[in-house]
């Protein structure tokens, strides 16, 4: 493991209009629909490459935005990719497409991107990092199985990207090549990793359950620990049915100092079994907006939100290995939760048969005028060559 260091100015991410936690300011989010934009399924990046994957599509097509983030200057953005198509069946090289994204909600066209830079993911040794998910150990030419999910840019403009298949954090340099990897509790990882996704949930007992790993990561308020929340639950915090499904609601939400320390863990509750977590975004000290979903697109699509949770009166249960089967009737308090932004309200014209399945990325951008802060989402297509990804985006103020 290289070792990289780096020296964090204080990181005030508290979005002008929004409460500190503790100013004793409650009040109803004020949200605005801004507007859409998409990206043809079609579209191909800059990476030049011309190879074809095992399913015969071409490697080098755009979409898969299972993350998204501002890096706080010049309309640039992150829109990165998960393991590739077919959910790991194909040799995806992993990365990460560069995108100017311009918000004007007083334009005809309120959101436009521009594609400006693709940049692959490496290991230490430069092997590309690829999302097949029988590659459970480095070769020659290429390095471990790889599913990033979360992504945020670091104040010295490397990259925070979550490993759902580890599940751990890796650190990339701004070329993508890996300078450090942070490890989780050994109770989140399973000791039999295997590419047959119903095998690996019934050999292990114990680890973040198959697909449902390490999905949302932010960066904390004061830019010293970083924020990490399973999509869902770990097995032993589960039931594992007969076809191998992990069926739970009590998700684990980490914060991870970034140069060493005590771990901290917190229970995240879901609403439903059928639901999981996408993305983590940093409101302030101790609130952060999260991505819950669940997994049904188009008409019959239940539960899409944007909820608002908070750590401050939350239990710290690091080094607890299995949850209590009742929680409710135990002295551990999970983290609070509110709606911040119901996706299926009518008054945003989102619901109904164009509900995506895989709303994924969450990310402040720039401020809007009137003191309002743009939140952007992204939809993962995918990698369908008939579907757009696609960025959504709202404006905000407390």
């Amino acid at each position: 493991m290289m070792s990289f260091f780096v020296c964090f100015s204080v990181l005030l991410l508290t979005p002008p209009g929004f409460a500190a936690a503790g100013s004793g300011v409650v009040s109803e989010p004020d949200v605005q629909w801004v507007g859409e934009a998409r990206i043809a399924g079609t579209v191909r990046d800059l990476s030049g490459e011309e190879l074809v994957l095992e399913n015969g599509e071409a490697v080098n097509r755009v979409g898969g935005f299972s993350a998204l983030d501002y890096s706080g200057k010049d309309n640039l953005y992150a829109a990165m990719a998960d393991r590739g198509p077919d959910d790991g069946a194909v040799s995806y090289p992993c990365r990460v497409q560069m995108l100017e994204i311009q918000i004007d909600p007083k334009a005809e066209t309120k959101v436009s991107t521009k594609l400006v830079r693709t940049v692959p993911f490496t290991d230490a040794t430069g092997r590309p990092l690829t999302g097949k998910s029988i590659y459970l150990e480095p070769t020659d030419k290429l390095g471990h199985r790889f599913d990033p999910e979360g992504f945020r840019f670091a104040p010295d403009g490397s990259y925070f990207v979550s490993d759902e298949y580890g599940p751990e954090i890796i650190r990339f340099d701004p070329n993508g090549k890996e300078v450090q990897r942070y490890c989780v509790p050994k109770y989140f990882r399973v000791t039999v990793p295997s590419g047959d996704r119903v095998e690996e949930n019934v050999k292990n007992k114990v680890g973040r359950a198959s697909n449902r790993g390490l999905e949302c990561i932010a960066i904390s308020h004061d830019g010293k620990h970083l924020i990490a929340l399973m999509q869902g639950p770990l097995l032993q915090d589960s039931t594992v049915d007969e076809t191998g499904k992990a069926i739970g609601t009590f998700c684990r939400l980490i914060r991870l100092p970034i140069d060493g320390g005590a771990i901290e863990e917190y229970v995240y509750p879901l609403d439903s079994s059928s639901n999981g977590n996408s993305e983590i975004l940093t409101v302030d000290a101790n609130r952060f907006l999260v991505i819950e979903r669940d997994s049904v697109p188009g008409e019959p699509s239940g539960y899409r939100r944007i909820v608002l949770c908070d750590l401050s009166s939350a239990t710290n249960i690091a080094s607890m290995e299995t949850l209590p089967k009742n929680l409710q009737e135990s002295t551990v308090r999970p983290v609070s939760k509110s709606t911040f932004i119901d996706l299926l309200d009518p008054k945003w014209g989102l619901k109904g048969a164009d509900m995506p399945e895989k709303i994924e990325g969450l990310t402040f951008g720039p401020m809007l005028d009137g003191n309002r802060r743009s939140l952007l989402m992204s939809i993962d297509n995918d990698f369908e060559s008939a579907a757009d990804s696609r960025i959504w985006v709202f404006s905000v103020k407390f």
